[in-house]
């Protein structure tokens, strides 16, 4: 459930909009927000067929993917919507195609996991867009360069269903809140967990099972994976654990470490784009694996400092992330989209 959104303001048109894709639940969540407001929200999921194939295989699923978008563009144009907000940055070309005016928002992977085939999809997306968001700050070194006007939007995080039940200094266990993958930096914390067994063999580590490292994980004595679980109970998950480890190589924080950070968990990660924001975020940033592990073995014997933490981490989310002040944001660009006006200045993140 969405947390409550305030009423359109005096001047605010209602909108049609068509959601295309969603990335992390962003496009649900701004969605609800914007219904809230009296907006109306239609959500519309490409089919991704080969999403999973290698980067170089991939094209040939190309005429199948051809046919889906011809069918996306036909039931928007029936849909007659005022604007169309897609996420992933190559499908900004269906709105491309369409002639559709669209707001293209892009997330990462589909920024740094171009192909020779992609990127100049994708480069055409972004240049024809009539506004691009981006995710996290790291990402405007991709987007910048192809659109100067490009903008950082953080994620838009449910605090009221991410939100602690339980204070972290209840718990002294520890949650692997990332994938473990090499762009995740798992080899980082693969190796922190190894000294942790050694240095605090009491302490009791939990992940979800999948990735290269995976199998590495397994071994260790004080790890245990689990099969993922529906996205409904990732907040009951968090609350059972006093630390959260988020990824340890990409420097941005994602979708995994912002929740945690809401569920009033000490986070720690690789974090170093505190430019991005006014205000920088408590992290706990962390460069190494013994780095991650000198952390975590503090706050696991530091109940007061977990909690301390965790209260500070959530009002900076609550501040940063909440869902209104996004919502106030795609609201204000839409409407300036529609009515043929510039699009005003951003807020400081």
């Amino acid at each position: 459930m969405a947390e409550p959104v305030a009423a359109p303001g005096r001047g605010v048109s209602p909108m049609r909009i068509a959601e295309i894709n969603d990335i992390a639940s962003v496009a649900t969540e701004i969605g609800a927000g914007l219904r809230a407001r009296g907006h109306t929200v239609d959500y519309f999921y490409p089919r991704l067929v080969g999403a999973k194939l290698h980067p170089n295989i991939k094209p040939i699923t190309g005429p199948i993917r051809a046919l889906d978008w011809v069918d996306l563009i036909r039931r928007i144009r029936a849909g007659r919507y005022d604007l169309v907000h897609i996420h992933y940055a190559y499908l900004g070309n269906i709105g491309a195609l369409g002639g559709f005016p669209y707001i293209l928002h892009c997330h990462g992977t589909d920024l740094r996991g171009g192909t020779f085939v992609t990127r100049p999809l994708i480069a055409n997306a972004i240049r024809q867009a009539r506004h691009v968001f981006y995710s996290t700050p790291d990402l405007a070194s991709w987007v910048l360069p192809l659109r100067p006007d490009a903008e950082f939007l953080p994620n838009p995080i449910d605090t009221a269903v991410f939100a602690p039940r339980t204070p972290p200094s209840a718990h002294r266990s520890a949650w692997v809140a990332c994938a473990l993958t090499k762009v995740k930096g798992a080899e980082r914390i693969l190796r922190a967990c190894r000294l942790l067994a050694e240095r605090v063999p009491d302490l009791r580590i939990d992940a979800f099972g999948g990735g290269e490292f995976t199998k590495a994980f397994r071994a260790l004595p004080n790890v245990t994976l689990f099969a993922r679980h529906p996205r409904s109970r990732l907040p009951q998950i968090i609350d059972e654990h006093g630390i959260v480890i988020g990824q340890a190589r990409l420097g941005s924080a994602g979708m995994a470490e912002l929740e945690a950070m809401a569920c009033g968990r000490p986070v720690v990660t690789w974090f170093n784009e505190r430019g991005g924001y006014s205000e920088p975020p408590p992290f706990f940033s962390a460069v190494d694996g013994d780095d991650i592990a000198r952390i975590v073995e503090r706050l696991a014997n530091d109940p007061a400092a977990r909690d301390r933490a965790g209260d500070a981490g959530r009002a900076w989310v609550e501040r940063h992330h909440g869902l209104e002040r996004i919502v106030d944001r795609v609201e204000a660009v839409a409407q300036a989209i529609i009515r043929g006006e510039p699009v005003p200045a951003a807020p400081a993140a």
